[in-house]
């Protein structure tokens, strides 16, 4: 298709009808349809003014003085007795049982210089290449003839103390001595702990786990 010449009267028509169409007051897209609702300028508040805002405000009411106090209280709650390791048992008759703590690698292990010194697939016993040989009493700090049984034998040097139940501040005070607590029941479900007290001592290559009766029990 050729070019038009703009001089031409064909040309100056053309461009007043374009003219009618999209500027032309009258023309039917440049209709003014009125007002439908309440108008406003798009503004998005700054979230770090809203947060400081609902800050200061909270601070104004106390609210924020309640939630550091709450927050403090919980926190002294689960220090002064964490929460316990759930579906322990007492022990009813004495057992014992072996634990193999030993793991397969899932992938190579690579040394700073990127050298490969464990293959995937390769078993590994970490006894092997420790030297632990503390005797560790599980028990519930709640129950004081298990309290009684642990305290019975060992000391710093050679026992482990470990709950699963009771508040460990308050038995350190009583008895001077430490106490250590099993936090998220990893300790427990490591040595497939699931009667108390339990005694775990180091056997050949293995760790031995003793459940032994206490109180009426036994």
């Amino acid at each position: 298709m050729g070019s038009m010449n703009v001089g031409t009267p064909v040309a100056f028509l053309f461009l007043v009808l374009i003219g009618a169409v999209f500027i032309a007051p009258g023309s039917s897209l440049a209709k003014d349809y009125g007002t439908h609702g309440p108008v406003w300028e798009i503004a998005e508040p700054n979230l770090l003014e809203v947060i400081q805002a609902r800050l200061t405000a909270m601070e104004d009411s106390g609210e924020l003085e309640d939630m550091r106090d709450e927050m403090q209280e919980t926190t002294r709650a689960y220090v002064n007795r964490p929460r316990p390791v759930l579906g322990l048992l007492p022990a009813e008759h004495a057992r014992t049982y072996e634990v193999d703590l030993s793991i397969t690698l899932e992938r190579d292990l690579m040394d700073h210089r990127g050298q490969v010194f464990a293959r995937a697939g390769t078993r590994i016993n970490p006894l092997d290449y420790s030297h632990y040989n503390q005797r560790i009493v599980v028990f519930d700090g709640d129950d004081p003839d298990q309290v009684a049984f642990a305290l019975s034998e060992g000391n710093e040097l050679d026992t482990l103390l470990v709950l699963t139940k009771g508040a460990p501040l308050e038995l350190m005070r009583a008895h001077g001595r430490r106490f250590y607590f099993d936090q998220d029941a990893q300790f427990t479900a490591r040595f497939q702990i699931t009667r108390l007290p339990s005694v775990i001592t180091r056997g050949n290559r293995v760790m031995v786990v003793e459940e032994v009766p206490v109180g009426d029990a036994r």
